[in-house]
Formats: C-alpha cells, sequence, structure tokens
C-alpha cells in the first residue's frame, strides 16, 4: 500500500503520522520528507523504509516506494 493510501485510509495529516511515528518509534522525519515519499520525488533510505514498515505493521512496505 501506498504511504499516501496508509494516511488516507488511518485519517492521518502527515503531520499526525509524523507525530506518531516520532513517538512509537523515536525517529523523526521531517514534513518535506514525507510529503517527498507520498509525491514519489524522493525514496526512503533503508532505514526509513524499514521504520515506516514496522510502524505500519507491514502495510507500508519497501516495494511501494518504487514505481
Amino acid at each position: 500500500m501506498k504511504l499516501k493510501k496508509y494516511l488516507q485510509k488511518n485519517k492521518l495529516t502527515q503531520n499526525q503520522f509524523i507525530d506518531e511515528l516520532h513517538k512509537n518509534t523515536g525517529r523523526k522525519i521531517g514534513q518535506g520528507t514525507v510529503s517527498k515519499y507520498i509525491l514519489g520525488q524522493r525514496i526512503p533510505r533503508k532505514e526509513e523504509m524499514l521504520v515506516i514498515y514496522d510502524f505500519t505493521e507491514g502495510k507500508v512496505s519497501p516495494n511501494d516506494f518504487y514505481l
């Protein structure tokens, strides 16, 4: 599932997602960075991908960031 769809399905704004991710994982990802992930302008580094994968319980996988 693409990150954008995950946010829509869970009724989260980008900032809410960032805050929850930070609370649960201790990792902080910038809003501009998340926006670029959603728009396909940037692909997360391995560490960020794994954090997002774990936080979303596998719903957003690394393959979802590639076209």
